[in-house]
């Protein structure tokens, strides 16, 4: 399913997913076949500037969450120049991204253990393979990263550590799978 979230401006979300009747009528259309095995979501969009709706099939390929269907709905047809200006790379990456980030907090909420991870001070790592508190990381980090365009910034300032210690713990976090991966070039 794709929230606004996902979506570049000025598109947004008119419906995630649709009916499943819709859903299995444009599958059927389309020549696809739609299992339980096979998650799959049809999504309606619209640019709120031209009124153009989109309809994206969310399923499951290879590489993971992918975009496998796309239904441009009338009136009128669509150029070319039209259909380069979908966002179709970046709306995937973005669900891909939100999936990792959500398995990665799932993860690290298992391995965090009982108890709330975001009281009391963090500490210290007793060392490299110290699964419990990479997991405590990296659910504060996440907490912070919702709100904050400098999470190991606004981390280190409430550890009171400094930010490049955030920044190599999160770095060992994102190695044993507690964080998802980070964007290129992009220092926090």
């Amino acid at each position: 399913m794709i929230t606004d979230r996902d979506l570049p401006k000025p598109w947004r979300v008119v419906a995630s997913p649709i009916d499943q009747e819709s859903a299995s009528q444009l599958d059927a259309v389309a020549g696809l076949s739609t299992g339980v095995e096979d998650p799959v979501s049809w999504d309606l969009l619209e640019n709120t500037e031209t009124g153009r709706r989109l309809m994206l099939r969310m399923g499951i390929d290879d590489a993971g969450i992918a975009i496998t269907g796309v239904y441009v709905p009338g009136p009128g047809s669509v150029g070319i120049g039209e259909l380069r200006s979908f966002p179709l790379a970046a709306i995937e990456a973005a669900v891909r991204a939100r999936r990792a980030t959500a398995g990665a907090s799932v993860q690290a909420a298992i391995m965090a253990g009982p108890g709330d991870p975001h009281e009391g001070p963090l500490g210290n790592p007793s060392g490299p393979d110290d699964q419990r508190f990479y997991a405590r990381l990296a659910l504060r980090y996440l907490r912070v990263a919702a709100d904050s365009p400098r999470p190991a910034t606004d981390l280190a300032k409430a550890e009171g550590v400094t930010p490049r210690t955030v920044q190599r713990w999160t770095s060992r976090a994102r190695e044993l799978g507690l964080l998802p991966p980070g964007r290129p070039g992009r220092s926090s």
